[in-house]
This record gives structure tokens, C-alpha cells and sequence, in this order.
């Protein structure tokens, strides 16, 4: 981590500045400016071999700690943290430019939820460091408490989302104690990170002590995540870095894995992907950026997943795993016309523009964890369809509670001006539950509403982009 104090090489150009442009009014003489110069080129000696040994020695100084989100609610989104339930893995993986190695936390919440956190390593303390514009480049190492969660905003349909600090799956049973009863699997990349590791969640301006963003640091900076939790059934995973392929175990139990390498693209925005599933190897998530293999050991016998996610083609494998049947023979399924509920619409309606329409209904079925959830799913018309978007319901709520849904500009597109057919799913993981005949395991319809665009009114359209 030598480099990254280039700060005083800024501090060396100062003091040179001071020396060379005495304040107006003063002399110095040319021995006396002499002997400052001498003096200034051994106290940043000094500093320069004070920092070199700091970085040898792998030890930063403590700083503050980074915030948790003041926002965070036990039946919300990812929820919070279980008392004592988070672990810091073994993993420790090098950084392409040194310094404390990379590492990763899971933390279990009251949601149901497993959470990666992802970060630099300092004597078992998972954190954040105060370079390349992270709080306030004060070359700290700033502690990250397993309440600083991924933003969530997924559920029950796919499983789990990512954010760029780390990604939420849906997990059955106590995971951080026995390590085997995984409900859902993620493989993911986050391009174009930090070293710092100070992700945009808490590196925006005007949040916590990362008061400045990152903004415009060469390539060199910038890390490759590649990550994951496949599940007690994954062995190792392979990828592919300068040519080569390359062969990492992962860690029992919980199957995580962690790659870092350096970004070539030299983009400085950040981006992810991810593919999510469950555990089982027919069913788990596929490869993402340089992964090529994903290789499982089930019931004995080694199976491996394999796909090119950059190039879009095939991988070679010896032992493909079996695919995974979509419909499980021990789903319930319900026939047509079991749930009727249909959901008051209001629309709402802005100088005479509909911008939105409020679904309003009664949950026949509780929602506890975020393994559950409630959706509003409109109907699909038009080449385009611009205006039709869903919404999710991301909270817990009790059985016969009100449920109120929002659709963003519900008649955007044209073909929507003779009425839009709204559904609304009650969605859930796991293999006892429903779905309606015909539908995804797991998704049940329960009720439709058909809204019209008022006479006299006219539809609105999401705001442009400005470029």
C-alpha cells in the first residue's frame, strides 16, 4: 500500500512551493534558504520512511467507524442483524497493490436473510480505508459493524439482490450456526470498486465520515469483486485472469468465495450482475463475469455448472450437473379461480395527467420474512411497454392486513389508453409453497383489477433521462 500515500509527495511539492516563494516582504538569504530546504527534505525523509514502514508492516490507524443506516427496521427490508449472528470468514484474499487483504462477512437478519459484506482485513476487524477520497483521505482504517447491510430490495422471486456493497439471499434455519440449510445461492460482480472499499452506499457526499465520493481514480485503483455463496454443496470455483484458468476452493459449510482483481476496463462506475438460485446444483446460479465452473459435490458424486458469462459461450465440463426440474413434484398447486380478490384502484391524477394508480387490498397470507412477498405485476401491451412497471411490497404485514401498492405511470403506453389489467401475486420461497396453475413455483395469483383512463384525463410519461 506504499503508493497510496502520494500525500506526501503533495506535502514534499508544498513545503518546495514555501521555500522557493517567501511571503512578500521577506529575505532570505541563499545559505539560509539552503538550510530550510535541508530541513524540509529530511522531515519528509522522515515522513516518507515513517509511511513505507506503516505500509510493511500492514498496521493503519483505527478511525471512525463506518455508520449503519439510521433507516433500517426489523420487518423491512434486509432487516437488521440477529444478535450474534455473523461471522467473518476465513477468507483472505491479496490485494493486486497490497495493503490489508480482502475478506468477507455473512450476517443473518431478522428477515430471513443472509448478507454478504464485503471489505479490506486488518487483525480480524473487517473495514474501510481513508484513501482515494474516502473519508477525507486520512489513511485510517475505518471498522464496518454487521450493521452496515446491502441495500435490499429484492424477495421472494428471485431469491435475493445485490448492491454494490455485497449482496441478500433468502436462507431456512439458523446458517451462521450450522452452515448446511441454505434456501438460495448468489454468484456476482461488482466492476469498477474502490481499493479503499468505501462503496457508494456510504462514500455519497454528505453521509457519515466518507464525506466525499471516489471520483476519477486512475484504473490502478479500481478492483475486479467476483463473490459468492453457492451453499454446502459447492466445492471450488474456476475462472479465468490474464489467459489462465484459475481453481479456488470455497468455504465449507457456506460455499463462499471471494476473487479480486485488478479492472481493466478502467470504467469509473460501478456495476454488478448476478444470478440467482437455490442450492441445489441443477438449480444453483450460473457463472458471472470471469467465472467459467462452478463444481458441486452431491451425494457423493461431483457435478460441475459451467458457462462462458463473458463471451456467452460454453465451458467445457467434465460431469455436467443434471437440470433442475422447475415444477417439484411436492408443490401444491391451486386451481384457477381459488383467490378472486380484486384490489381497489385510485389513480392519481396531476393537471389532468395520471401519473399514478394505488392498488388497494386485503393480504390473505401473512408476510413474516422476505422470503414472502406481495406483487403488483400489469400486463404487458406494445413493442415498448415504457410505462408498465411493477411494485413490490417490501415489508412485513399480518394476515387481513390493508396492503397498499403503487404503479408508477400506469397508461404511459398507448396501447394501455383502453385499460390495463393489473395482477397481484403473493409470492413465496421454499418447497411447501403454492402457486397457481400455470405460473412459476411459488407465485400465486390472488386477484385482478382493471383500471381505465379517465375521460378527459390524459396519461403521463416517466421523465426523460437528461443525457
Amino acid at each position: 500500500m506504499s503508493h497510496r500515500f502520494r500525500v506526501l509527495d503533495d506535502l514534499e511539492l508544498e513545503l518546495r512551493r514555501a521555500v522557493e516563494q517567501p511571503p512578500s516582504g521577506a529575505r532570505l538569504t541563499r545559505r539560509r534558504s539552503s538550510r530550510l530546504l535541508l530541513v524540509t527534505a529530511a522531515v519528509v525523509l522522515l515522513l516518507g520512511t515513517a509511511a513505507v514502514a506503516l505500509a510493511a508492516s500492514g498496521v493503519i490507524l483505527t478511525g471512525a467507524a463506518v455508520p449503519a443506516s439510521r433507516l433500517a427496521s426489523p420487518s423491512a427490508g434486509a432487516g437488521l442483524p440477529q444478535p450474534g449472528k455473523w461471522r467473518l470468514l476465513p477468507l483472505r484474499v491479496p490485494d493486486p497493490a497490497g495493503g490489508p487483504p480482502w475478506g468477507m462477512r455473512l450476517v443473518q437478519t431478522t428477515r430471513g436473510l443472509v448478507c454478504v459484506q464485503l471489505g479490506r482485513v486488518q487483525e480480524g476487524v473487517l473495514g474501510e480505508l481513508g484513501i482515494d477520497g474516502a473519508f477525507s483521505n486520512d489513511l485510517r482504517f475505518h471498522p464496518v459493524g454487521p450493521g452496515v447491510l446491502p441495500t435490499y430490495t429484492g424477495g421472494a422471486a428471485d431469491g435475493g439482490t445485490l448492491s454494490e456493497r455485497g449482496s441478500c439471499v433468502i436462507a431456512y434455519g439458523d446458517v451462521i450456526a450450522g452452515g448446511q440449510a441454505w434456501g438460495s445461492a448468489v454468484a456476482a460482480e461488482v466492476s469498477g470498486a474502490d481499493e479503499n472499499a468505501a462503496f457508494a452506499e456510504v462514500a455519497a457526499p454528505g453521509v457519515g465520515p466518507s464525506a466525499t465520493k471516489p471520483v476519477h481514480e486512475p484504473a490502478a485503483h479500481r478492483r475486479r469483486l467476483v463473490y459468492g455463496i453457492l451453499g454446502p454443496h459447492a466445492v471450488s470455483v474456476t475462472y479465468r485472469s490474464e489467459g489462465s484458468l484459475h481453481t479456488v476452493h470455497v468455504v465449507p459449510g457456506s460455499g463462499a468465495f471471494l476473487i479480486v482483481l485488478p479492472d481493466s476496463s478502467g470504467s469509473e462506475s460501478e456495476g454488478h450482475g448476478a444470478a440467482p438460485g437455490t442450492d441445489t446444483p441443477g438449480e444453483g446460479p450460473g457463472t458471472v463475469g470471469p467465472l467459467v465452473k462452478i463444481t458441486y459435490d452431491y451425494h457423493g458424486h461431483t457435478c460441475e455448472n459451467g458457462s462462458d458469462a463473458e463471451t456467452g459461450g460454453r465451458a467445457h465440463v467434465a460431469h455436467p450437473c443434471p437440470p433442475a426440474n422447475p415444477y417439484p413434484p411436492a408443490l401444491r398447486v391451486t386451481p384457477p379461480g381459488s383467490f378472486n380478490r380484486v384490489p381497489h384502484a385510485t389513480l392519481d391524477v396531476v393537471r389532468g395527467r395520471v401519473t399514478g394508480a394505488e392498488l388497494t387490498f386485503r393480504a390473505p397470507f401473512a408476510v413474516t420474512s422476505a422470503a414472502e412477498e406481495y406483487t403488483l405485476e400489469a400486463q404487458p401491451c406494445g413493442p415498448r411497454a415504457e410505462g408498465l412497471t411493477s411494485a413490490v411490497l417490501d415489508r412485513d404485514v399480518a394476515a387481513g392486513e390493508t396492503v397498499h401498492l403503487y404503479l408508477q405511470y400506469p397508461f404511459a403506453d398507448a396501447c394501455t389508453r383502453r385499460g390495463l389489467t393489473v395482477n397481484v401475486y403473493y409470492q413465496a420461497a421454499g418447497p411447501e409453497a403454492k402457486r397457481s396453475y400455470g405460473r412459476a413455483p411459488g407465485e400465486l395469483l390472488i386477484g385482478s383489477a382493471k383500471i381505465q383512463l379517465p375521460r378527459g384525463d390524459r396519461a403521463a410519461a416517466p421523465p426523460r433521462r437528461r443525457r
